[in-house]
């Protein structure tokens, strides 16, 4: 015999419910409430970005990352329509929060074909580029973003409000930057100053596992898209009409200016 719903308990998560609301929240800059069910995992977090990227693409870079060296990296789009290259310049209105963080970037110049085993790292390596010192603008679409589930953050982009990176970059090394030293300035005054800090460790291993993730399970990615590694800084928020440097010794400066 069937029984009865609870009217109380949550209805189960709706990846393409939760894409439209996502959207709309892009389009009309109105934050949506998270409240009820959220993303089961990963796959479904992932469900949801590939059905608001079919909305709000093209898909032009992606973002990676993990806490730890030894933790599974996460993976996000960045749009098209969100990235510029150095010196770049967006309305502070156009965020609902400006947080700021320094990255490096890998540039694809060889596109990466859609395949079910994952390439070997130095087959990965060959379809690189070049290399770029970047800065990621962190925002949300999310009511109360802070204390919603982290599977909304995820399926939210992890959190990608814009990405600017320097366009000049330095073409394609075996460096590793786990220790590179990073600058960050905010209206002329140093903020972070230090060697490495990305918590993911090695950028390079992050960077053949997103490769891998979307080779293997997003449809690969196409000559030109930009792949970033991760925070050396850790997200600083910054007040409007603020002006921020990024470097990265011996790899290059990006520059971001708040109007």
């Amino acid at each position: 015999m069937a029984t009865e719903r609870d009217p109380q308990a949550p209805s189960a998560f709706d990846p393409r419910e939760a894409a439209a609301g996502l959207v709309e929240a892009h389009r009309t800059r109105r934050l949506l409430d998270t409240r009820g069910r959220a993303p089961d995992g990963v796959e479904e977090a992932y469900a949801v970005q590939d059905a608001v990227a079919r909305e709000l693409g093209p898909v032009a870079g992606w973002k990676v990352g993990a806490k730890s060296p030894d933790d599974t990296p996460l993976a996000a789009p960045l749009f098209a329509s969100l990235i510029r290259p150095s010196p770049a310049t967006w309305p502070s209105d156009d965020f609902h929060m400006i947080g700021i963080e320094a990255e490096i970037a890998f540039r694809i110049g060889k596109a990466v074909e859609p395949r079910r085993a994952p390439l070997h790292r130095d087959e990965v390596f060959t379809h690189v580029a070049s290399v770029h010192t970047a800065i990621e603008i962190v925002d949300t679409r999310l009511q109360d973003w802070s204390k919603a589930d982290r599977m909304w953050a995820l399926a939210d982009n992890q959190t990608n409000g814009a990405f600017a990176y320097d366009p000049m970059g330095l073409p394609w090394r075996d460096t590793d930057y786990t220790n590179a030293q990073v600058r960050l300035e905010v209206n002329g005054k140093v903020l972070v100053e230090q060697a490495g800090g990305n918590s993911g460790g090695d950028p390079r291993a992050l960077f053949v596992w997103l490769v891998n993730h979307c080779a293997m399970r997003r449809g690969g990615l196409a000559a030109g898209t930009i792949v970033t590694t991760g925070s050396y800084t850790g997200m600083i928020f910054i007040e409007p009409k603020a002006e921020v440097r990024a470097s990265f010794a011996g790899l290059g400066t990006c520059e971001v200016r708040f109007t």
